[in-house]
């Protein structure tokens, strides 16, 4: 009997080690999305004027972006450290940070719903939260010059930057020279019309990191009830080994 039980808890250790093994890798995969996110608001916070409105209270996508990176960076170092030394403290405070992002997330898209916000909404405050580089690498994409147009300058101080421009070439007398024409079309349209026609895959990406997390929390509480279980074991077996000293004493 003592000898079945052996088995069935080294089966139960070599069960343990691979799927710790499992939300480890799943924790580093979490943790360099955080970094990932919080390092491009890092770069959107140092190169705009963001960072001078950043105590005001009305950066809402700013603050999204930055709350969702923070959940994604600090559970997912947690996780790692919780995969790799299987310490059920750890462990414990990993599945409760797992909970509180993913309540977090679901409370997050119910506020979306709730406030009646569309696409346009977000991608307008988006637009104007980014800093140049992002503007820049889109409107070189999309072809296009700011949120609504060039218009939308004739009324601010804020210079046309050089990826509002196509480069044309114009031929005078038999010679070829470079010149530029300003861009006329928003890029909020195509920007829209591009997240619609990849919904897919958007889609199926937050659809995946949201799978990445609950499975994480299945993962925790199995091993949390493997450890609980290999620490009752090992109780049991010191409390028998004592029992037969103080037998073999008395005899």
């Amino acid at each position: 009997m003592n000898l079945k039980r052996f088995n069935m808890f080294s089966m139960e250790n070599k069960m343990i080690g691979w799927l710790r093994h499992v939300l480890t890798a799943i924790s580093v995969v979490l943790f360099l999305v955080g970094c990932f996110l919080l390092g491009y608001m890092a770069w959107v916070l140092a190169t705009s004027i963001t960072v001078t409105r950043f105590l005001s209270g009305t950066l809402m996508f700013t603050y999204s972006v930055l709350g969702v990176g923070f959940l994604f960076f600090l559970s997912g170092l947690v996780g790692w450290v919780a995969g790799a030394s299987e310490v059920l403290c750890v462990l414990r405070l990993y599945l409760a940070m797992l909970i509180l992002a993913v309540s977090a997330e679901i409370g997050g898209i119910i506020a979306i719903n709730l406030l009646h916000l569309r696409l346009d909404d977000i991608l307008i405050n988006g637009w104007a939260e980014v800093n140049q580089g992002t503007r820049n690498i889109i409107q070189n994409n999309f072809n296009c010059c700011g949120f609504y147009g060039p218009k939308e300058f004739a009324y601010t101080n804020y210079p046309i930057s050089n990826s509002c421009y196509d480069t044309i070439q114009e031929v005078n007398q038999e010679t070829f020279t470079n010149a530029q024409q300003l861009k006329q079309g928003g890029c909020g349209a195509p920007l829209k019309y591009w997240l619609d026609d990849n919904k897919a895959t958007w889609c199926s990406i937050l659809a995946a990191l949201g799978g990445l997390q609950l499975m994480c929390i299945v993962l925790c509480i199995h091993i949390i009830h493997k450890l609980k279980d290999k620490a009752g074991y090992k109780r049991a077996s010191d409390k028998r080994r004592l029992h037969d000293e103080k037998g073999a004493y008395s005899l």
